[in-house]
């Protein structure tokens, strides 16, 4: 019970803890029933209901009190009896009430992936003993017996700082699992996302989800998917959610603070001056009180398109696409540029020198980034999200530099690829460094405390299997052929070659001392390296190792070195160090040859 009272204590104590019911369509004067520990959701339901709170073992108490909402926050996660605590909730709800519970999985992903269970403090503890957590498959059978039914939510990362809420009808792998663990140690076994992913293609990420948010109720809820904004300031926080009636899907933002009703005035007036025009429209939206309601366009997003061509090594596809965007992000009245005051209110005071012969829109949309530009099934282009827009003069290029720097698929392309796409907007070195200070601005103008920042603040050990085992492991490439084998350190390598020139590469950064390169047992002398330096037989490479030498007969390779060093953190520190001390030894030699050394050295 000590651990799960600290990791509690942790996460209720977070103003976020409220983020995992910002979504959620409650009733307006609903009588709602609290049962939990947080002091924030408790205040938080205080404010907005005729709200009680009690424990499970105090449920007698109410007497014949019966509510339109019953939460209960984690309670049944350390319970044995869950069945009799499950009926007796039941009757404390209206005719029309809805049973609302937040619960850990047993078999959660990130259990598997390394973080300790937070309900045994262990490894694994729940797959290796009894425990009172279940598994969906458990609520399942739970549900069915007592003949209610359920409609599953997946707070995610969890149900204690929530930040997007899937359903089994709209489920996406586009989530950040980089904070969601408040133990002092995790393991890191594989790479979160990219099994979230996975799971959502093989159909089985509702059995691994972190944790569930599970509604008993005879109505089902028509919100599908919801993705809260809360690490804002209070005008800017909102939630986006997906509804869908029978087949028809639409998108609702919500403002979750009253001030945040100019934000939304401002983005609709920007729609209603929009232009059309034969290239791309701006998603139609309507405002209704203190919701924004768009038409949900099915279509792919063009950051998923240029995805593809990144995986297929299609650069000039991915031009193609980039000047696609700049296209529409030049579509409108180009301006000269004048700072003016809501400038630099929201992108700071920068050096209006550098940004006075660049082309400029004014009223737009800064976030026409590749995720917010979709091809739909017509074959036009439409804006998704312009929430972004501000009355002052803004550079195209700055709209160009903040599509590339948030593109995930551009990012894995190489530093040269990357660079010859800013080049080709303009944006050289000194733009790239003013651009950076604007967005860092911006991202001030708009954001809160982030949730990583409680994270932060934990002193928490990682240790990623993954980069452990790499250490253990060495790739080399002959002609083309790799193989990766076990770094022993003291190594011997053989292979067959064809009668054709020798270029011997390796994986990562080394520092090794080659000892001999043998052709059919005739040693190999005259070869070429690109080592940054050689102390005799040691050879210190900067970059991915390459030795070449001259070759006309078929038959076997060996080779014979040491590693000293294999991997690339800190190796350019490393060798640079190294060459300065070679050098100074070697200034050090030639001074202990001179006259004047031998002299002093002898004077008495």
């Amino acid at each position: 019970m000590k651990q799960i009272r600290k990791y509690r204590d942790f996460y209720n104590n977070i103003k976020y803890r409220t983020n995992v019911f910002e979504w959620y369509p409650f009733k307006e004067n609903a009588k709602l029933l609290y049962v939990g520990d947080s002091a924030i959701l408790e205040s938080y339901f205080l404010q907005r209901f005729k709200c009680c709170t009690t424990s499970l073992s105090n449920l007698d108490t109410l007497n014949d009190s019966t509510f339109d909402y019953i939460i209960v926050d984690g309670e049944f996660d350390c319970m044995d009896d869950k069945e009799t605590a499950l009926c007796d909730l039941l009757h404390k709800l209206d005719l029309e009430g809805q049973l609302i519970l937040l619960t850990n999985n047993k078999l959660a992903l990130r259990y598997f992936a390394g973080v300790k269970e937070f309900e045994s403090d262990e490894f694994f503890g729940n797959l290796k003993k009894h425990t009172n957590l279940y598994s969906k498959n458990q609520w399942d059978t739970l549900f069915s017996k007592l003949k209610v039914h359920a409609q599953y939510y997946y707070p995610y990362p969890d149900y204690f700082l929530t930040t997007q809420v899937l359903s089994d009808e709209w489920l996406t792998g586009n989530i950040n699992l980089e904070y969601e663990d408040c133990h002092e140690f995790r393991y890191c076994f594989f790479n979160e996302n990219i099994a979230l992913q996975s799971l959502v293609e093989s159909g089985d990420f509702a059995t691994f989800s972190n944790s569930f948010m599970i509604i008993l109720s005879n109505h089902k809820s028509n919100i599908i998917y919801s993705k809260i904004s809360s690490e804002r300031k209070d005008k800017f926080k909102i939630c986006t959610s997906i509804l869908k009636d029978q087949d028809t899907y639409r998108v609702e933002k919500i403002a979750l603070d009253p001030s945040g009703i100019s934000h939304f005035e401002r983005i609709h007036q920007f729609y209603k001056t929009t232009k059309d025009n034969d290239l791309f429209h701006y998603c139609p939206v309507r405002l209704e009180k203190n919701t924004l309601i768009f038409d949900f366009i099915k279509g792919e997003n063009l950051e998923s398109i240029v995805n593809g061509y990144v995986k297929h090594d299609q650069l000039d596809k991915i031009i193609e696409t980039m000047d696609l965007l700049y296209k529409i992000n030049t579509c409108g009245d180009i301006v000269d540029f004048k700072v003016n005051q809501e400038f630099t209110d929201v992108f700071g005071k920068q050096d209006e020198s550098l940004l006075l012969d660049q082309k400029c829109i004014r009223f737009c949309d800064i976030d026409v980034i590749l995720e917010n530009v979709i091809l739909t099934q017509n074959h036009t282009y439409s804006i998704l999200d312009y929430e972004w827009v501000f009355d002052c003069t803004i550079p195209v290029s700055f709209i160009m530099y903040r599509a590339i720097l948030h593109s995930i698929a551009l990012s894995k392309l190489n530093e040269e690829e990357i660079d010859k796409i800013y080049l080709r907007y303009g944006i050289t070195e000194q733009l790239k460094t003013l651009y950076l200070s604007m967005e860092e601005n911006f991202q001030h103008y708009v954001s809160d405390e982030k949730i990583s920042d409680y994270y932060n603040k934990l002193r928490m050990y990682l240790l990623d299997l993954h980069k452990e085992e790499e250490k253990d492991l060495l790739d080399i490439i002959v002609n083309g052929q790799k193989n990766t084998l076990f770094n022993s350190k003291q190594m011997h390598y053989e292979t067959n070659v064809e009668n054709q020139d020798v270029n011997i590469q390796f994986g990562k950064k080394s520092i090794l001392k080659l000892n001999s390169i043998k052709m059919n047992g005739d040693l190999i002398s005259d070869f070429k390296t690109n080592a940054f330096f050689v102390i005799n037989d040691d050879y210190y490479f900067i970059e991915k190792p390459q030795i070449q030498f001259s070759n006309s007969e078929t038959g076997l390779l060996e080779l014979d070195f040491f590693m000293y060093y294999y991997g690339e953190d800190c190796i350019d520190n490393i060798i640079n160090l190294i060459d300065a001390n070679h050098r100074l030894n070697q200034e050090l030699s030639e001074i202990k040859k001179s006259k004047i050394y031998r002299l002093t050295k002898n004077k008495i």
